[in-house]
This record gives structure tokens, sequence and C-alpha cells, in this order.
């Protein structure tokens, strides 16, 4: 998860795998860009639900779903490491 993490910020910083400039490229590049938008998403507004079902009276329903998009969002980290950064890593690592 912490490799995830690192390697999300190194995306937000600019950095991001050699793909093709090709159209299927540029495709690959705005879905994976996506994923990583809906996994901060899914944190912030999880994150968000949990704070407004514990502050404005206890409602069970918003808590769950909370609780269900924060757990969610790890799992979209790890997606996108894997489409987003996996493949490019493999083609560095043969190239030493």
């Amino acid at each position: 998860m912490q490799r995830a993490l690192g390697r999300a910020y190194q995306r937000l910083q600019g950095a991001h795998p050699r793909r093709q400039d090709t159209a299927s490229g540029r495709a690959a590049e705005i879905a994976c860009d996506a994923l990583l938008v809906a996994a901060g998403a899914a944190l912030i507004g999880g994150l968000g639900l949990v704070a407004a079902s514990l502050v404005g009276g206890f409602d069970p329903a918003r808590l769950a779903l909370g609780a269900g998009l924060v757990a969610a969002s790890p799992a979209l980290l790890l997606v996108w490491e894997r489409l987003a950064w996996e493949p490019f890593a493999k083609r560095l690592a043969r190239m030493d």
C-alpha cells in the first residue's frame, strides 16, 4: 500500500508511464487517471459521510456507506497501480 501511495504521489507530481502516443495509449492514460481520481474521491467522500453520520446525529446507513467508500479507496488505488504502473515497471526492469 505504501508503494501504491508513493506511485500515486509521483503521478500527481507529473510522472507517468511511457505509453505509445496513440489513441489507445491516450485513452488508457485518461482511464488510469480517472481511476486514481475515483480512489481519492471515494476516500474523501467516505470520510465526509462517516463524519456527517457521527456529528449530525447517528445514522447507521450513512455510516455504513461511508465506511464502505473508505474501504473501497485502497482497493481502487491498488487496481490503479496494477493497471498504470506495473507494466511500466516491468519494462524498466527488462531494460536494466
